[in-house]
């Protein structure tokens, strides 16, 4: 990371502060309280001893001394406690907005950019890196102010006293700061370096879980193993290389915190036996009290030293925040129209085409020309979906069809022209159009939950329209089977499930709140034939006025369609009517001769 990228992210974490500037400055002003009061105490202690030794007072004559004591102890305990506590609310409202601004701007991306990175990649994000920002924000925000205020106060306390001893605290203190930054220098980057492997090691780690049966179906548990193995290895040598900068960073601290301490003491004691005559007179009270504040003179920057790890950490968790939140979000969905519920849900693309952009991996190559290429995806498309149609998108792997439909969406940018009832899609909120899409994928998403939560899925709708929604997904017989209806927990994945279910399951969600279009993507390609006569009757079920687009292989359910839609290579090479198709397209006749003898004999 550069010294340009560090300073980016320093203001960056900076202007986050925003939530918590309260709880901060209530932080800062009971940690200069706790000074305050520090001071106080070190002068009645001094001068507890002063008159016990030099003026030979009774336990008796100093009760009063030793409650004041007590008082200040108890006292910069509740401030000591009142700052932890707000410092802790700082951080936590912090991280609760990073969270926020993470969650949204995902969820803005869409689908296909949180598809870049395995889950666990994305956790590592979200939870680790956002944590190892509390401290930067809970300790050491307040404590930069507190390692500049508190010794001042304490050098005008100091300076009457010995200007000798104002001199020595004046002199070292620079040391501990500048050795500090030096340090930090080196470990942000060691920080950046090892959130990236704690990343890396998070993503692995959970796909391979995922993917444990067929690892061993496959035999390749040991490969799977051995490659772990090499992850949590370079994790730990980053991890290493943290803490070693830590410890060195704190040893050094230490020492030269030691050696100022010790001047002073040398200094002091000196004086005191006559040995060195300037600076001053030397009492036992002032000996005593420059003595006990010489190690909390130092204190506040030490602890400084300390928590500027948790700066170093913070701005390296920061790098892979940042390049999350500056993310382009797709150009061609910001308009402000709302979709009018009463209008006829016409799909219509005219000279569509979407492309993505490619990254060379080339070293000689510069970011500007690899940010400049692209890569063709659709290819000028023009097609028109009726009100209330069937159909069906076709073609070989790689043809385009699931691009089309997130396009379709509002995921990807693209040029040409979208409308919806003769409104652009452009110029539509993509919120209001997509309250009038379902989907279903291949992979059905069972949450850990009930029944209910699995079909609400965190909308206002009420049991009776979850029942009913599973009875039209064919999905009753579930419930049958479940000890608590609605109400029974399913494991997460649908553990407790069978494909089949947990598809019909997904079905009801779908189904649950009225919808003008439902987009299907291959629903039934790892379902048995029981499960998917199941699944086809559900859908065979949609009211007419829904529009149901399905990118499916089953040559068996194309005669079912009204229109076709067949892509190849990002082209479409075949648009009409099954029967029309089978009549008029060599290229549709070769995919349907290709494919009624592999799929539809599973």
């Amino acid at each position: 990371m550069s010294q340009t990228t560090q300073k980016q992210a320093y203001r960056w974490l900076l202007r986050q502060i925003r939530p918590a500037r309260q709880w901060l400055l209530v932080s800062m002003v009971l940690g200069l309280l706790n000074g305050v009061f520090l001071i106080v105490q070190a002068s009645i202690m001094a001068g507890m001893i002063h008159r016990l030794v030099m003026e030979s007072a009774t336990r008796e004559m100093l009760t009063e001394d030793f409650i004041w004591v007590l008082v200040l102890v108890i006292i910069r305990g509740v401030c000591a406690w009142g700052r932890e506590f707000c410092g802790f609310r700082a951080g936590a409202s912090v991280r609760v907005e990073v969270r926020k601004l993470l969650l949204d701007k995902l969820r803005r991306l869409g689908p296909l950019v949180i598809g870049e990175r395995p889950a666990g990649s994305w956790s590592a994000i979200a939870v680790e890196q956002v944590e190892e920002l509390h401290e930067f924000i809970a300790k050491y925000l307040p404590q930069m102010a507190l390692a500049v205020m508190i010794p001042a106060i304490m050098l005008v306390v100091a300076f009457p006293q010995s200007w000798v001893v104002g001199i020595i605290f004046l002199g070292t203190a620079p040391l501990i700061p500048v050795f500090m930054i030096l340090v930090g220098m080196k470990a942000a980057e060691a920080n950046r370096k090892n959130f990236q492997a704690l990343s890396r090691l998070g993503g692995f780690f959970l796909d391979r879980l995922q993917g444990l049966e067929t690892l061993k179906l496959f035999q390749r548990t040991r490969f799977a193993e051995t490659q772990l193995a090499d992850a949590s290895e370079d994790f730990r040598i980053k991890t290493m290389q943290v803490l070693r900068l830590a410890f060195l960073s704190s040893t050094v601290l230490e020492f030269f915190a030691s050696v100022s301490i010790a001047l002073v003491a040398v200094f002091l004691g000196m004086s005191f036996l006559g040995h060195i005559t300037f600076g001053g007179e030397v009492t036992l009270y002032t000996g005593l009290f420059l003595l006990l504040l010489a190690p909390e003179y130092y204190q506040p920057l030490r602890e400084l030293g300390t928590y500027y790890h948790a700066k170093a950490k913070a701005i390296g968790a920061t790098e892979e925040i940042l390049e999350v939140l500056s993310r382009e979000e797709p150009k061609a969905h910001r308009g402000g129209l709302s979709l009018p519920e009463a209008m006829p849900l016409t799909l219509e693309a005219k000279e569509l085409s979407v492309s993505a952009a490619i990254r060379s991996s080339a070293g000689s190559e510069s970011v500007h020309d690899s940010e400049n290429k692209h890569q063709l995806l659709l290819d000028r498309l023009s097609f028109k979906i009726e009100p209330g149609s069937r159909v069906g998108i076709i073609g070989s792997s790689g043809a385009g069809k699931t691009t089309l439909i997130n396009t379709l969406m509002g995921f990807w940018n693209y040029q040409g022209e979208i409308k919806i009832g003769g409104q652009s899609l452009a110029d539509t909120q993509l919120d209001s159009w997509r309250k009038e899409i379902a989907w279903l994928g291949q992979l059905p998403l069972i949450i850990h939950g009930s029944v209910y939560d699995n079909i609400a899925f965190g909308r206002a709708v009420s049991h009776e329209q979850c029942l009913e929604a599973l009875g039209r997904a064919q999905g009753m017989d579930i419930l049958a089977n479940l000890p608590d209806g609605l109400g029974s927990v399913l494991k997460e994945q649908g553990g407790n499930l069978s494909v089949g279910q947990a598809q019909r399951i997904a079905l009801a969600r779908a189904l649950v709140l009225p919808v003008r279009l439902l987009i299907l993507d291959e629903p039934t390609a790892s379902l048995d034939s029981v499960s998917e006569s199941l699944v086809l009757d559900a859908l065979n079920a949609i009211p007419d006025e829904c529009t149901v687009i399905t990118i499916t292989h089953r040559i068996s359910q194309l005669n079912a369609m009204d229109q076709i839609l067949m892509l190849d290579k990002g082209n479409l090479v075949a648009d009409g009517s099954p029967s029309t198709l089978a009549r008029e397209s060599a290229l549709y006749q070769q995919f349907v001769s290709m494919h009624s003898g592999s799929l539809d004999d599973e």
